[in-house]
Formats: C-alpha cells, sequence, structure tokens
C-alpha cells in the first residue's frame, strides 16, 4: 500500500512539471517570473556619445540654465573723461571726476585762502589766489577735502581718478557761497553823513545812482561816503551768482541811504566769460555795474559796483541788551 501512494506522488510531480514547462511555452498564456535571471554584462549596451557643442550652443544653453555670461563690453570698465570748465560741488558730498596721469591739474577753488587735508602720496600745491595744484603718477585716485582756513568748518570733497586724458582746469563752484567777511566794517577813512545825504538828495534818484557809479569809476569817493573793508553783511546783501567769475569783495563805502560794495571779478576760466549784472538780485540790491569790462578773457578781471540800501536806523528809542533770544 505505501508503495503504491509513493507512485502515486511521483506521477503527480511529474505531471505538473509538464504543465509548468508547457505553459512557459505557450503563445498567450500569462506567466510572471518572480525572480527574473540578470540580463549578463556582454548584452548591456554603452550609452550613445554626446556630439561636441559649437560654442554658440554652449552659450545659449548657458542662457537657458543660468545667468548669461557677460559680454567683453560689459566687463570693461568705464572711460573716464575730464570734468566741464565750471563744476558745481556741494558740501558733505564726494564729487568724483577725472584727471591727467603724469600731468599736472589744476582746481580753481572759491575760498581766499585755502587749505587742503589729505592722505593722498600726490604731489599737491595750494596757490595762495585760490588755486590747487595736482599732479600723480599712480593710478590711485586722490581725495581732497578744501576748505577755507579761517572757516574750516564748511569743505568740500573731491576723489580724482587718474587717467590718460589731457590736463584738467576746472573751478569747482559752490551754490550760495562766499567768503567769510569781518563781523564789523574796517573804516579806513569817516564819512559825514549830512554830506552824503545832500549829495544823494539833489537830483533824481536814477541820476544819483549813475553819479555813484561815475564817481567809482573815477577812482573816486562820494562827497560824504566812509571808506573801508567790507563786513559780513553788506557783502551778504550784495551777493551776486555769476558762474565761471571769481568775486573778491575788496571794498565798501557807506552813505546816507546807499552802500556801494566794491569788488574784483575775475576770469579763471580757459575761455571768455561775460559779467551779468542781473546775478545781483538781492532784495536790498539797488543797482549794479562792472567797469571797465564786461567781457573777461581768461586771466583777466574787472571792477564790480553793487549799490545796496542802507540799513534804517531806529533813532526813536533807545536800545537795550535782549537777555533771550529764543522765540525773537
Amino acid at each position: 500500500m505505501r508503495k503504491s501512494c509513493t507512485k502515486i506522488v511521483v506521477a503527480l510531480s511529474a505531471i505538473a512539471l509538464s504543465s509548468i514547462a508547457a505553459a512557459q511555452v505557450t503563445p498567450g498564456l500569462p506567466v510572471q517570473p518572480l525572480n527574473p535571471p540578470s540580463a549578463p554584462a556582454a548584452t548591456q549596451q554603452a550609452p550613445a556619445s554626446r556630439p561636441a557643442l559649437t560654442p554658440q550652443e554652449q552659450q545659449t544653453i548657458a542662457g537657458l540654465t543660468g545667468p548669461a555670461p557677460q559680454s567683453a563690453a560689459s566687463t570693461r570698465p568705464a572711460a573716464i573723461h575730464a570734468p566741464p570748465p565750471t563744476l558745481t560741488v556741494k558740501p558733505g558730498v564726494t564729487t568724483i571726476f577725472g584727471i591727467a596721469r603724469s600731468q599736472t591739474n589744476r582746481l580753481v577753488v572759491p575760498f581766499r585762502t585755502p587749505a587742503i587735508t589729505t592722505s593722498s602720496a600726490a604731489d599737491i600745491s595750494v596757490d595762495p589766489a585760490g588755486v590747487v595744484y595736482v599732479k600723480t603718477d599712480s593710478n590711485e585716485p586722490v581725495s581732497l577735502f578744501i576748505y577755507d582756513k579761517p572757516d574750516p568748518t564748511l569743505a568740500i570733497a573731491v576723489s580724482m581718478v587718474p587717467a590718460d586724458i589731457p590736463p584738467v582746469s576746472v573751478q569747482l563752484r559752490v551754490p550760495n557761497y562766499y567768503p567769510r567777511a569781518a563781523s564789523e566794517p574796517e573804516v579806513t577813512r569817516a564819512g559825514d553823513r549830512a554830506a552824503a545825504r545832500g549829495w544823494e538828495t539833489e537830483q533824481p534818484f536814477t541820476e544819483t545812482v549813475k553819479g555813484l557809479f561815475r564817481t567809482l569809476a573815477l577812482g573816486k569817493v562820494p562827497d560824504g561816503y566812509s571808506f573801508g573793508k567790507p563786513d559780513a553783511g553788506s557783502v551778504a546783501r550784495a551777493r551776486c551768482d555769476m558762474p565761471g567769475l571769481t568775486i573778491e569783495p575788496m571794498q565798501l563805502m557807506t552813505g546816507y541811504n546807499m552802500l556801494v560794495v566794491v569788488s574784483r571779478v575775475t576770469n579763471l576760466q580757459p575761455v571768455a566769460v561775460d559779467v551779468v549784472e542781473t546775478g545781483c538780485r538781492g532784495d536790498d540790491v539797488i543797482a549794479a555795474a562792472a567797469w571797465p569790462a564786461v567781457r573777461l578773457r581768461p586771466g583777466q578781471a574787472t571792477e564790480l559796483y553793487v549799490a545796496i540800501r542802507a540799513q534804517v536806523e531806529d533813532v526813536g528809542s533807545e536800545s537795550r541788551p535782549v537777555l533771550v533770544r529764543e522765540g525773537r
């Protein structure tokens, strides 16, 4: 009995094996092998090599996948140019401009007694007339603080970049700036107010102003007028704006209803410049005139007469020292 059972099991096993073999070769029969054999290494195909890209194609791909490469023109430093003949500068703001390398450059400043502060090793000299000369053989910028020696609270800052350009001559102009004058006028010749009043009122006002300027042009002082140096108040009231020209108040003549500030106007530009009297526009300005020239060649100077109204003195009551000025 045991032998017959054994034969039956063997027979069933043979039938099962033959069925699996038939299923593997029978078309249409779905068979999912659990552990399929791996393909031999020799049968794997090597990846196809990519063709070499042209430089234009590489640039196109770089533009799609990342920032575009900078061209030679964009990486080239900006060209350095010389400044205009007149350059407006402001205190507290550094002004940058180009200068000639290994050449002498010239800066005309608005200060009477200019002084400089710098850490640069460049060759720098200061002319008391208001001119600063700069020369450098280096490529490093030359930075300066320039100010008026009696009044260092106001300074202008410049940074000059050396370049292969012609020598530079530039006038630095500070808007609404005028050199500080003395707090009180310095009188070298006393006047006579009564005589000045008679001289001013003996003819029409327009004729008086013309006669005043005519007398000054002849190098004389009008009758009754005092003569001396201007103070800060008269200089501020007789202020004139004339780009390209340097104005130096030198004399003050005081009459009864008028006083006159006489200035020396110099053209430090390389081209001719006109003296435009309408640049004197203060509230107290009566008239202005230049003599003997109104069109100045480079380096030429002329006189400028500015007549302003005399301040009215309050004689109705006696003045007293003020104890508190805040809020007045």
